[in-house]
This record gives C-alpha cells, sequence and structure tokens, in this order.
C-alpha cells in the first residue's frame, strides 16, 4: 500500500526549491549539545500503547474494555 504525506520535509518553506542532505551528526556528545542548546529533550519520549484501530468496527470497544488475559499473545 502507498501512503502519501502531505508534508514535503525535502520543501523550502522560504522559496520552495529542494533541500538536500548533506551530512548527519552521529555523535552522540554533539546531539545532546545541539538539543540542549535548543531546549530540546535529549532522550526520546517512551513509545505510546497499543491501541485497537478505529477502522475495526465492533472490535475497539471489546478491545479497549476486555480484561487482560494475562496471556502472551501466542500462547
Amino acid at each position: 500500500m502507498r501512503r502519501v504525506f502531505a508534508l514535503d520535509v525535502l520543501a523550502c518553506p522560504d522559496c520552495g526549491g529542494r533541500l538536500r542532505l548533506l551530512a548527519t551528526i552521529e555523535d552522540r556528545a554533539a546531539v545532546e549539545k545541539i538539543l540542549t542548546h535548543l531546549g530540546l529533550p535529549v532522550e526520546p519520549p517512551p513509545p505510546s500503547p497499543a491501541r485497537t484501530p478505529a477502522w475495526l468496527p465492533g472490535v475497539r470497544e471489546a478491545a479497549d474494555h476486555a480484561p487482560d488475559a494475562g496471556g502472551h499473545w501466542a500462547d
């Protein structure tokens, strides 16, 4: 399935031209220094808990309110 996103991250917000990736920063100390300077968190946020998809009719309500069976899904 092909997904189309409305945001083009390579479009320049000023002139609409195409941006090019020149380099990546892989040194953790440098990344932490930059993020700290910008006032951004250094550690990524914890993952959100899984949810039943809204497009699955009838199952969402039952799954969201069902008690935990206590077993692994593959058991």
